[in-house]
């Protein structure tokens, strides 16, 4: 998978809600680095607006500069009918890719993580650093959305010739 490309460096628990932090050592030849975060949460609603949890994410060198800042929510809108029955039960798991950075030095990198539960109670989470990453879409990607694109066309010029 394209969002797990590379290999982990290192895997970082999280508290569940509130502020964790820590730091991680970098080097250069691991770039280029993502930053994802995994979480799994129970819902406490079964409203068809829900916003789940809020994040924050920040990352900073041996300098104190900014080396990402990225912050988000796991919001859903849904119909009624499309919110499971077992939604105040089941263990739901998320994966939100957070950024795509280049270290230019070995360093000591400090990180910063903020969880705030909304209509959820989250029950895990963790931050994942990958190494050597890949930061273009898969050349298969490409092909088949050419293909697809393809298809669509020729289906619509068959028909209109058929209307002819």
């Amino acid at each position: 998978m394209y969002i797990q490309s590379g290999e982990v460096a290192q895997t970082i628990p999280l508290d569940n809600i509130g502020e964790s932090e820590g730091s991680v050592e970098l080097t250069p030849d691991m770039s280029p680095v993502r930053v994802i975060l995994n979480t799994e949460f129970i819902s406490r609603t079964k409203s068809e607006a829900v916003r789940f949890y809020s994040y924050a994410i920040d990352i900073r060198d041996d300098q104190d500069n900014e080396v990402l800042s990225q912050s988000g929510a796991l919001t859903l809108r849904r119909e009624s009918k499309d919110i499971p029955a077992n939604e105040l039960s089941r263990t739901q798991r998320r994966i939100h890719s957070i950024d795509v950075f280049s270290v230019p030095k070995k360093s000591t990198y400090h990180w910063e993580a903020q969880l705030t539960n909304r209509q959820a109670e989250v029950s895990s989470a963790h931050l994942e650093i990958r190494r050597n990453v890949e930061t273009e879409l898969p050349m298969s990607l490409w092909l088949g959305l050419g293909l697809l694109i393809g298809g669509i066309l020729l289906g619509f010029f068959i028909t209109k010739r058929s209307e002819e």
